[in-house]
């Protein structure tokens, strides 16, 4: 009897635990997304002040930890089999370049960067459309992973002489902005890519919290007028993912870190204000 009592009371202490961890979880998930009131406040500020937010306002945010990567080192015989199909190139070493050619494209590499060009190819558009241009990149970018890492499509972006894909890579589900390769498509194929890349290593340190998505648009409109204190502006996208930092990207023995950061895109800019998720500054000017 006394034993029926003990396994009632273990049970009934285990559904209160588990009641109290739901609660919890429930008060976390809570704390790491916006309020309804905050969404509101933020939308009338930012109208206010000329601008209209034309997309989806990020309202749940996580605690995340900063990406280590580190510089990259390339074989020869790595770029020729990532960019060449395995055909040997005449390679023209410099002070800060490294220049890797054939009869039909020259690939330059310096750092983390890298231009691959195809100068046969002509540069006209013609009658290419915007799926036969990312169909192209995209097999372009087939088997990438094996000296890079897992990049998607992400933007499709029309230009003079026909199309660039943006391919970015995507880690642990969350996308590292600052890894990217640029595929420049024309109605005769593909003329240009061209590179940053910087493997990454893994997680570094514990996960903090970050800010929210409202404070990171209040800052990204006073840098604005600080620029531009009139006029009004359209934002139409608004993401968040990981870029390094220029005060905390260079680290011991050749390693960089990456942090989380917002990029808010304007309709009438191609280049997105970034803001360092951790100090809700402007990354570009930390």
């Amino acid at each position: 009897m006394e034993w029926q009592k003990a396994k009632k009371f273990v049970v009934v202490l285990l559904v209160i635990l588990n009641a109290c961890l739901a609660v919890l979880n429930y008060q976390q998930n809570r704390e790491s997304a916006m309020t309804a009131s905050q969404e509101k406040a933020i939308f009338e500020v930012l109208s206010k002040n000329g601008i209209t937010m034309y997309t989806d306002l990020i309202t749940e945010t996580e605690p995340m930890s900063r990406l280590e990567c580190m510089v990259p080192t390339y074989t020869k015989e790595d770029l020729e089999r990532a960019f060449f199909d395995g055909e040997k190139t005449t390679v023209v070493p410099s002070q800060t370049t490294t220049v890797y050619r054939t009869s039909s494209s020259e690939l330059t590499v310096e750092g983390a960067h890298g231009t691959l060009t195809f100068p046969q190819v002509a540069k006209e558009k013609g009658e290419l459309s915007r799926g036969d241009a990312l169909k192209m990149a995209e097999e372009y970018m087939d088997g990438k992973e094996k000296i890079f890492g897992e990049f998607v499509s992400y933007d499709l972006l029309e230009t003079e002489e026909g199309y660039c894909v943006v391919f970015y890579e995507k880690y642990d589900d969350t996308i590292v902005f600052s890894n990217y390769f640029r595929v420049f498509v024309s109605q005769a194929g593909i003329y240009q890519v061209q590179f940053v890349y910087c493997p990454v290593v893994g997680y570094n340190g514990e996960k903090k919290d970050i800010f929210y998505a409202d404070e990171a648009l209040l800052t990204f409109m006073r840098e604005l007028r600080k620029n531009q204190p009139e006029g009004a502006v359209t934002v139409n996208r608004m993401e968040l993912g990981y870029d390094l930092s220029d005060k905390e990207n260079q680290t011991k023995e050749g390693m960089l870190y990456a942090v989380p950061c917002y990029r808010i895109y304007l309709m009438e800019q191609a280049e997105p204000y970034i803001i360092n998720a951790y100090t809700c500054k402007l990354i570009n000017e930390e």
